[in-house]
């Protein structure tokens, strides 16, 4: 008998400690896909879990989300109660920092997947950002978990009905320095835009010859992607 509640002691002990380590705060969450990056790809700024942006949502496999290191170290977990998923900090966020080191908002960027460029991404982004939320960070395993997918790379379909976001004119929305040397046509082709577009949005581009590498072009309208 007095071993079971030496147990049932120790089991409440390690429960309250566990539990003691949360901490709940309000931000926004927006999100990102391949899409965003330069050049569309998974690639994340500090590989830990993941070595390229990933998850399932669960407390072993959490989402890879972007943030500010000021407020959330590399490793570290958040809960979204909203969505019922696990994050897990492995990217760089500039607007995410600048919201932290300008006004102590918290703000993350979570990953929708899949890990190459698709269309129909930044429709389901617009759809899924939460301008306020709660995030509990550092917590416990035994949450409730909801793994379907924001974005099924398959099917095209978001986890909430997307939303028509219209670019504004010629305006940029996200910059890239070329990994290598290629033409208009090419460029065009890894962001998902037709030649013509991708001309509008880079106006004072010659394309009568290859653009150089590390040269910095217009990837996207205001929307952001693809």
């Amino acid at each position: 008998m007095k071993l079971l509640k030496s147990l049932l002691l120790l089991v409440s002990i390690l429960f309250i400690s566990s539990g003691a380590t949360e901490k709940k705060v309000n931000g926004e969450l927006t999100f990102y896909a391949a899409g965003d990056n330069c050049p569309p790809s998974g690639e994340i700024a500090y590989p830990g879990l993941h070595s390229t942006a990933g998850g399932l949502g669960t407390y072993a496999n959490p989402i890879t989300v972007a943030a500010s290191t000021g407020w959330l170290s590399a490793g570290k977990r958040v809960y979204v109660t909203a969505y019922k998923k696990y994050f897990i900090m492995e990217d760089s966020c500039e607007e995410c920092e600048n919201d932290w080191d300008n006004n102590g908002k918290y703000h993350m960027d979570g990953w929708i997947g899949p890990s190459t460029i698709h269309l129909g991404t930044t429709n389901c982004e617009v759809a899924l950002t939460l301008s306020s939320t709660q995030f509990i960070i550092d917590p416990l395993s035994t949450y409730t978990v909801d793994t379907t997918a924001f974005f099924n790379g398959t099917t095209g379909a978001c986890l909430k009905t997307p939303n028509n976001c219209v670019d504004k004119g010629n305006v940029c929305g996200n910059t890239c320095q070329l990994p290598s040397s290629m033409s208009c046509t090419s460029a065009a082709s890894m962001f998902l835009l037709s030649e013509t577009r991708f001309k509008a949005l880079n106006p004072t581009l010659d394309c009568t010859s290859k653009i150089a590498k590390g040269k910095s072009v217009c990837q996207s309208g205001s929307c952001g992607g693809p």
